[in-house]
Order: C-alpha cells, then sequence, then structure tokens
C-alpha cells in the first residue's frame, strides 16, 4: 500500500488536504491500531487457497468436516485457520471504530470506517462475535462452511476493500510516526492564485547530519539560480527541493520545520542525466530533449517545477553559455511555474542581473590551510569562487603524472 501510495502523487488539493488529516488524525489522537503481522499474513495465505469455495449448507459443512477429521485434509485446515484470524482481525476493528468515532475524525476516514462498521455488523458474522474461538477447534463445521462462502464468495469484493482500509491505517501511522521525528512537518497547501513555495528548515533526510536551509519562492521571483564550488551543496539541496514538492504531492510529512507550497501539475528533474547508448543520444542530446519535454508541457498551460543540475553540461563550455543563457533568460519570463537552476557557468549570472524574475542563491567555501571547507548553507548572490584547480593539486593528481612522465623518460634512456 505504500509503494502504490509513493507511485501515484496527485494534484488533486481535495485529495492531498484529506490525506494529510487523515495522517493528523493518527498523529495528534492516542489512538493506535495494533497490527498483528501473523494475522495478516494467514489472511491473504487464506484468500489465495485454491479448493473451491465451501458450500454453506449443513449437509456440506458436515460432510466436511467430518471428511477432514478422517484424512485431515489441508486445505480445510488454512481455510478453518484463515477464519479465525479473520475473526479476530474484525473484532480487533469493532473496538478500534468504536473508539475512534469518539473523536473528531476526518471526512475520508469517517467514510472508511463506516464501511467498516457496516461489513463488521453482518448478520452472518453475529456468532462469531459473541464467542470468539480461541483455535479451530472451537469452529463449528456449519460456522467454517458458513463464514468461508460470505467471506470468498458474497463479500469476496467488499472484504477486499476492507483489507485495503486496514493496509492504509497502517501506513497513515507509521506516516503519523514520522512527526515525531526531529524537522518533519505535514505540508500546507496554498489555493490563493499567485503560485507560492515556501519551505523553512529544509534537509535532505538521507544524509547523517544534514545542514537545514530555509528558501522561498513566488509569482514575483520564481527562478532559482544557483552557483557554488564543487562539493558545495548544490545537487544535495537541488534534490531536497525536488523531494519536498514531491512528497507534498503525495500528502506525506516532508523533512522540513514548515512547507507552504502551491499544487503543481508536475515536476521535471535533469538530476544525474545520463546518456542513452541504445537510442544513439548523446548526453548533450538528451538533455537538450528533456529541455524540449519540458517547453512542450509549458506549452500546455500546466505549472510545473523544473529542476536543471547543470545546463549542457555535456558539451563544450561556449555552446553551454550560449544555450544556458538563451533558455534560463526565457523560462525568466515564463510566469505559473518554478525553476530551479544550477551552473558553474558563472558568466550566465552577468547576464542575467536584469531580470527581475531571477532569485540568485549560491554556496560557499573558505579555504583553511589550502583545504575548502563547506558550512553547506544557503545564501543569497552569485558565488565567485573557483577551486576546483586547488581540489586537482590537493590530491597531487599532477605529482602523479609528472613521476609517471619521469620513470618513461628514465625508462627510455637506459634503452
Amino acid at each position: 500500500m505504500l509503494y502504490k501510495l509513493i507511485r501515484t502523487p496527485v494534484a488533486d488539493i481535495n485529495l492531498l488536504e484529506g490525506r494529510r488529516e487523515e495522517i493528523n488524525f493518527f498523529f495528534t489522537n492516542d489512538l493506535t491500531f495494533h497490527f498483528i503481522s501473523r494475522n495478516i499474513d494467514f489472511i491473504e495465505y487464506y484468500l489465495t487457497v485454491e479448493r473451491s469455495p465451501l458450500r454453506d449448507n449443513i449437509v456440506d459443512a458436515y460432510y466436511n468436516g467430518i471428511t477432514n477429521k478422517l484424512s485431515n485434509n489441508g486445505d480445510y485446515w488454512n481455510i478453518s485457520t484463515g477464519l479465525m484470524h479473520i475473526i479476530r482481525l474484525l473484532l480487533d476493528l469493532k473496538i478500534f471504530i468504536e473508539a475512534a468515532n469518539l473523536l473528531p475524525l476526518p471526512v475520508s476516514l469517517k467514510e472508511d470506517f463506516d464501511f467498516m462498521t457496516e461489513f463488521i455488523s453482518s448478520k452472518v458474522l453475529a456468532q462469531s462475535f459473541v464467542n470468539p474461538p480461541r483455535n479451530i477447534n472451537e469452529l463449528a463445521f456449519t460456522q467454517i462452511n458458513n463464514l468461508d462462502q460470505f467471506i470468498r464468495v458474497t463479500k469476496k469484493g467488499q472484504f477486499r476493500t476492507l483489507l485495503g482500509i486496514v493496509y492504509k491505517m497502517d501506513v497513515l501511522q507509521s506516516l503519523a510516526g514520522l512527526l515525531k521525528s526531529d524537522g518533519m512537518s505535514l505540508p500546507e497547501y496554498c489555493t490563493d492564485s499567485k503560485p507560492v513555495f515556501d519551505v523553512t528548515e529544509a534537509y535532505y533526510p538521507l544524509l547523517k547530519n544534514p545542514i537545514p536551509n530555509s528558501f522561498k519562492l513566488d509569482a514575483q521571483s520564481n527562478l532559482c539560480f544557483l552557483t557554488g564550488p564543487n562539493m558545495a551543496g548544490k545537487s544535495t539541496f537541488l534534490k531536497t527541493m525536488g523531494l519536498l514538492i514531491y512528497l507534498a504531492h503525495l500528502g506525506f510529512p516532508v523533512p522540513a520545520k514548515k512547507l507552504k507550497t502551491t499544487v503543481f501539475d508536475g515536476l521535471f528533474t535533469t538530476i544525474n542525466l545520463s546518456d542513452n547508448l541504445n537510442l544513439g543520444y548523446s548526453h548533450f542530446y538528451s538533455e537538450v530533449q528533456r529541455v524540449k519535454d519540458v517547453v512542450m508541457k509549458l506549452n500546455s498551460e500546466r505549472n510545473l517545477v523544473v529542476i536543471f543540475d547543470e545546463l549542457f553540461r555535456g558539451t563544450n563550455v561556449k555552446d553551454a553559455y550560449d544555450g544556458s543563457l538563451l533558455i534560463i533568460s526565457s523560462l525568466a519570463m515564463v510566469r505559473g511555474s518554478f525553476f530551479f537552476i544550477s551552473s558553474h557557468i558563472l558568466e550566465v549570472a552577468e547576464n542575467l542581473n536584469r531580470k527581475d524574475s531571477v532569485k540568485f542563491c549560491c554556496f560557499e567555501s573558505e579555504l583553511v590551510q589550502q583545504e575548502p571547507v563547506y558550512d553547506f548553507k544557503l545564501r543569497e548572490g552569485v558565488s565567485k569562487e573557483r577551486i576546483g584547480m586547488r581540489i586537482i593539486e590537493r590530491e597531487n593528481i599532477l605529482g602523479m603524472l609528472d613521476t609517471l612522465i619521469e620513470r618513461q623518460r628514465l625508462a627510455k634512456s637506459l634503452q
């Protein structure tokens, strides 16, 4: 269920608000449905039993039961055990829902709980709830056939829907647990006509000791031009922004103290874009095609978030400069969408200063005993640092090459 939700981001603000409220319900209320994985596993296994559903009549019930006692049929035992676990699950759900209904429920959860209540209130299940079986020996022959017909035939679709709700509750409770972690919060969705993306103390969750950063784009400044030396944090920042947007469009908690965002129609990125040898595409051509795809989507009047990490790195410096300046200058005039673009070509920034919609941000470093030190804090402005050669010198690449060349020269002189 979690994977299903993760793979289906949406632009429906009502759905997103609903999921946000559902997660918040489990976070704010001291109410937890305790899952027993063995119950769930056996229920799923029971639903895959190949034996035809047992017939709901006294003759067949006694025949099945007595035959099982004589030959110890495995399918009959699986059916009986599966039904016992279903009774336990439904009984636990009944108690949980009664407690939940005493609290203010989000509309979507109320609908789910009403559905489960109606299912659990069936007359077929009533006897099982009065005297819940502790083991399969306490299930009567007629009860087994009656329940198997009910679960696998009469209410097959409804029971699968009920299980789906149960799995969703498990996901919601797990996501609510994330909010107890430092720095996690639920996104706030903006309904204004003007787009906004305002984040406070966002961080990349896969880092051991991440440095949080705050950032904002709005209708007036909708393009972030990002500069900084190698390893200063540009790509990590861009990945963090993309992750925030994606998680927000799942209605999930985000790694930030606070996030207020417009609901967008799509997210496009060119982080770690590779070439495609099968199609004969070079890295540069892949970049061009990706930019073309973005422009086509923008032309369809959709509001997007676009992230370009190092535009046109797959071509020569002159073409990269000309192409970057041309594309960024044009994107800076597009309204309704947000753009994050990083670049090592600082000259591009010098020709973008006249664009009011461009927000210049950077990461910096300082040399301490000829070693670059980074604080990974986002700043306003354009970085002027060029420490690539210092990194090359630090790794002693030229020294190793000089040693190799000298060794080959000596070897040649001895021949």
